[in-house]
């Protein structure tokens, strides 16, 4: 079950994320996303995390600009995704569980002959009926 941020920890925050202005910076690149799309990410990505007892905290998140940290490409989610899935692979392997199956392939059939073009007969001429 994926835990998420409520209401009274984004505001937390995005209050931590701004200056005296009322500027919204992003916590992963520092461009400013005022009035942009801001979006609350786990820094550590929850399928990570194994004790989901734990309840989250805002240290547990970030404020990121969606266009220019979290979901642009190469950004904190593509990071993510490469991430869990290496982490799924190497747990795989410790159980031993193989993710390719390995297959036998098919079975190999005696090598047919082909006339050559050379030795070939032509076809003969058919007649066009009207």
């Amino acid at each position: 079950m994926r835990r998420e941020f409520s209401r009274a920890q984004k505001a937390q925050m995005l209050k931590r994320a701004s200056d005296a202005q009322g500027n919204i910076w992003c916590e992963g690149c520092g461009l400013n996303i005022t009035g942009k799309a801001i979006e609350f990410d786990h820094t550590i990505p929850e399928a990570l995390i194994v004790d989901k007892t734990k309840p989250l905290t805002i240290d547990d998140g970030k404020a990121l600009g969606r266009d220019c940290c979290h979901r642009a490409p190469g950004g904190k989610t593509a990071q993510d995704v490469a991430t869990i899935a290496k982490a799924k692979r190497q747990e795989a392997g410790h159980l031993g569980i193989r993710t390719k199956i390995q297959s036998a392939g098919f079975r190999k059939s005696a090598p047919q002959r082909r006339a050559s073009s050379a030795l070939a007969k032509p076809l003969p001429a058919r007649r066009m009926t009207p």
